[in-house]
């Protein structure tokens, strides 16, 4: 079994090869909410600040992250949304890391479908997420997952 350290180097390895697959400017991996049913996120590549270690997310928390846990699939807010402009008000990590497009996912285990954790890319620029960048998270996003459930274990 890999040591704590070396999952933890695969799992910022991982995110930044998904930052650059996506064009992303942000990343962050938020793993399993403790017992309370609360989640922080964890691992964060691209930051323009530390605002994102107060946040919490929680099922009724407000933007993409809220969202992905209590729908179960992935979200994302880009210049396809027409009300854009609104949503982002609403989304603490568009917010302060001043994103202009940003998308979610959750990061579930194969057999019992529970959320390990939740993905969140990015980008400063007003743009929209590409078909081809979607799929490359949804691709890969079964590394990330195993590496959390190794980290569980």
């Amino acid at each position: 079994m890999p040591c704590v350290a070396s999952r933890e180097v695969n799992i910022l390895v991982e995110l930044e090869l998904l930052r650059s697959l996506t064009s992303s400017d942000f990343i962050a991996l938020a793993p399993p909410p403790d017992d309370r049913g609360r989640s922080y996120w964890k691992y964060v590549l691209g930051n323009g600040n530390d605002k994102y270690r107060q946040m919490v997310i929680k099922k009724v928390s407000l933007g993409l992250a809220g969202a992905v846990l209590r729908l179960g699939r992935w979200v994302k807010l880009d210049e396809t949304n027409p009300r854009i402009n609104q949503e982002r008000l609403h989304c603490p990590v568009m917010l302060a890391e001043r994103l202009q497009s940003a998308a979610a996912f959750p990061l579930v285990t194969g057999s019992s479908h529970r959320i390990l954790g939740l993905l969140y890319i990015g980008k400063r620029e007003q743009t929209r997420f590409e078909a081809s960048e979607i799929e490359a998270v949804q691709d890969r996003i079964h590394t990330l997952t195993s590496f959390i459930e190794e980290k569980a274990t």
